[in-house]
């Protein structure tokens, strides 16, 4: 009996994790996927650029963190425009990546999912 109970824990918090990282799998970028052939534009992936901006790495281009980073998003304060521009200027991307509409759709995209957790 403790067994099945442990089993059935074990399942279920197992399928409450999956759909979280099979949604970042799908909507990652890949610059042979998005027509792009410089491996130089994507120093980091849509999925770690909008996790960086929430963990506050781009705080001090005036992009909230954490709690307001959701509720500023969802206000249409800032866009994957305002992220990929505070990501150039932070040197985390190159200048080219405000130029890749595939990589600010893709950030886009994230923005949206992590706006729905």
């Amino acid at each position: 009996m403790k067994n099945l109970i442990v089993g059935s824990i074990s399942a279920l918090l197992l399928s409450t994790i999956s759909p979280h990282v099979v949604r970042a799998e799908q909507t990652a970028y890949n610059p042979t996927v998005w027509g792009e052939t410089s491996s130089n534009l994507a120093r980091i992936s849509p999925v770690g650029l909008v996790h960086s901006a929430y963990r506050g790495q781009l705080q001090s281009q005036g992009i909230p963190s954490y709690n307001d980073f959701q509720t500023a998003y969802q206000s249409k304060l800032f866009s994957a425009v305002d992220i990929v521009r505070s990501a150039v200027k932070s040197n985390l991307l190159p200048q080219q990546a405000l130029a890749d509409s595939g990589y600010i759709n893709a950030v886009a995209q994230q923005l949206d999912f992590f706006g729905n957790k």
